[in-house]
């Protein structure tokens, strides 16, 4: 018996390694060729983008709304990438133009999950094995992106709804870690708290802009207090000659490091924090070989997670939580 749970262990584990390896691959060749690995397709149903996520680690997800792509496509139509940060999107003709900013603010007050006076967050009604979550769970960027959406629609009071969202500790109906100390955005609302670099900076810059806007200092105060959480975790993820995704020591691929390097800059123009500029200087360097850096990133990451396979800790959910960076 323990044979064979050990055996299915090492079967789990292959899966998620091949599986991993596949994806990155194959991310990889679709850039080189200048195409958007990104499957995303216009639903003419209900005029919104929608996401062919295939399978991911074996779970078939298919085509999905995602509440972050809705408000990307607006926000990106209402020229918000200062607040942003940069958005890596396909381009499709049919999310153009202002009858589109309103069609998504639209969907995303129709499809919010109200569960007091004060929040509301979107639910995603699909798995997303990559960190475990089972339906529904919760993402801090859909609250940032689609909040900042909201206000600039004109929906100002459900805007503040989501926003106060990542106010709020993921225990209370919010999407972020908090405590007596620390604020951190969690991407992918769980008990791990697993901290994603990209998703991190997004929601803070968004927190910091639309404080301004709103002449809010609690959100100005947010954006200071997760800076100052953050700051002390940012080496964690220099790897050296590439950059990690999250504190699980996932590699970054190369549109993701450049995310990093672009929301680094942005905070380092709203701090004014010269801590950032060795930082930001060394991760720049990083992306001018990141071609040669992406895939001995993935050796290097096969290698140690073959290590972490054939210890004794080889259980799965034990392999795919373990990171010294991520919050206990």
């Amino acid at each position: 018996m323990c044979a064979l749970k050990m055996h299915r262990r090492g079967l789990e584990l292959y899966l998620i390694e091949t599986s991993f390896i596949r994806r990155f691959a194959y991310h990889a060749i679709l850039r080189s060729l200048g195409s958007d690995p990104i499957r995303i397709e216009f639903d003419p149903a209900n005029g919104l983008p929608r996401v062919n996520y295939g399978r991911r680690l074996g779970v078939f997800i298919g085509r999905r709304l995602n509440p972050v792509t809705i408000a990307l496509y607006a926000c990106r139509e209402l020229r918000l990438e200062e607040a942003t940060g940069p958005i890596y999107l396909p381009h499709l003709l049919q999310l153009t133009g202002f009858s589109y900013v309103k069609r998504a603010a639209n969907w995303l007050i129709s499809n919010e999950v109200r569960p007091n006076a004060r929040v509301s967050y979107w639910e995603y009604n699909f798995p997303w094995p990559s960190y475990g979550l089972k339906p529904p769970w919760r993402c801090a960027l859909a609250e940032a992106f689609g909040g900042l959406l909201l206000i600039y629609a004109g929906y100002e009071v459900e805007a503040r709804r989501h926003l106060e969202a990542i106010l709020t500790d993921y225990r209370r109906s919010g999407v972020s870690y908090i405590n007596e100390r620390v604020l951190f955005p969690l991407e992918y609302v769980s008990d791990d708290k697993i901290l994603v670099l990209n998703g991190i900076l997004h929601c803070l810059l968004i927190l910091h802009h639309c404080g301004i806007i709103l002449d809010d200092k609690a959100l100005i105060h947010a954006f200071n207090v997760g800076y100052k959480s953050l700051k002390p975790h940012l080496r964690e993820f220099d790897a050296g000659f590439f950059t990690y995704y999250d504190s699980l020591k996932n590699p970054a691929d190369e549109k993701y490091h450049r995310i990093h390097v672009e929301l680094l800059d942005r905070v380092y123009r709203c701090t004014g924090d010269r801590d950032l500029l060795p930082l930001i200087t060394r991760w720049t360097r990083y992306t001018k070989c990141y071609a040669i850096a992406e895939p001995l990133a993935l050796l290097q990451h096969f290698i140690n997670r073959s290590i972490v396979k054939n210890s004794e800790c080889s259980d799965v959910q034990t392999y795919l939580n373990s990171s010294a960076g991520c919050l206990r």
